[in-house]
């Protein structure tokens, strides 16, 4: 995933981006995801700035379920690359890399914006049930059987507001 400063034409233009990045974030969160997409590139004189939004995918765990399925999420990008080191910096909430001319290497800038991206909360689909409580059942396989009637017993000295 790679800009080349020397031939990306003045003004706008579309930079199509698809790639694999190795995420590292622990054994619940997706390990490998395939990041593909179109980013805008705005080239003025003494820098690019690239923008646009690209598509993760990768295996990871249902937080409720523990089952394995694809999450797929937007991955927001900006990214400003300066080729005057006397030019200002920008905005300092914008990753910025310095280079005048040949090509720019996207891939470390791409994959922290795909690990930025990732949800906090990942489930299988809106309506996963999750375990059962007691026995650890899949609730999304079936009813396990187990009763309802698991009243904590801290709650015993409240009064029936029925």
């Amino acid at each position: 995933m790679r800009l080349d400063l020397d031939r990306t034409p003045a003004g706008q233009s579309d930079l199509s981006v698809s790639g694999q990045f190795n995420l590292d974030l622990g054994p619940e969160r997706p390990s490998e995801v395939q990041v593909a997409g179109d980013l805008l590139v705005d080239n003025l004189e003494s820098r690019c700035v690239l923008r646009g939004e690209l598509i993760a995918e990768g295996v990871t765990q249902c937080g409720r379920c523990l089952g394995d399925f694809t999450l797929t999420y937007p991955v927001a990008v900006e990214l400003l690359v300066l080729r005057d080191a006397d030019s200002e910096d920008g905005d300092s909430s914008t990753p910025v890399l310095h280079q005048r001319e040949g090509l720019v290497d996207l891939t470390e800038p791409l994959r922290e914006a795909a690990v930025l991206s990732v949800p906090q909360a990942r489930v299988c689909r809106e309506d996963c049930l999750g375990l059962c409580v007691q026995c650890g059942a899949d609730l999304n396989q079936g009813d396990c059987g187990c009763e309802d009637e698991n009243i904590d017993p801290r709650w015993d000295g409240l009064p029936d507001l029925e």
